[in-house]
């Protein structure tokens, strides 16, 4: 037989931190992106060979990738922060509740 697990509804299952995590994480790769494309744009095909790979990485696919993965950060922790709204909401009404069920059981 299986075992029933049951959660507490004052466990968000931290997705409040994982939140802010991946938006971090996702504007830390948008401004990434937006210092590559700068450097890109100030940076010519002659350079020298740092600057030549950083223009090179700038023209191509994966630069366009990391643009990508930041946006899907992003989308993934405004998820998360409406699960962590929804779980605070369910901890207020677990709260009242719990609050009008004590003063049934003293009256």
């Amino acid at each position: 037989m299986t075992k029933k697990r049951h959660f507490s509804v004052y466990n968000d299952f931290r997705t409040g931190f994982f939140c802010k995590l991946s938006i971090f994480l996702g504007l830390t790769l948008i401004a990434l992106y937006i210092i590559i494309k700068a450097f890109s744009f100030f940076i010519k095909e002659e350079s020298s060979s740092l600057l030549q790979n950083i223009y090179n990485f700038s023209q191509s696919g994966r630069c366009e990738s990391i643009l990508a993965f930041s946006l899907i950060l992003i989308a993934i922790g405004v998820i998360l922060y409406f699960f962590h709204c929804q779980f605070g909401k369910l901890a207020e009404i677990a709260e009242e509740i719990e609050g009008s069920g004590k003063i049934d059981e003293e009256k």
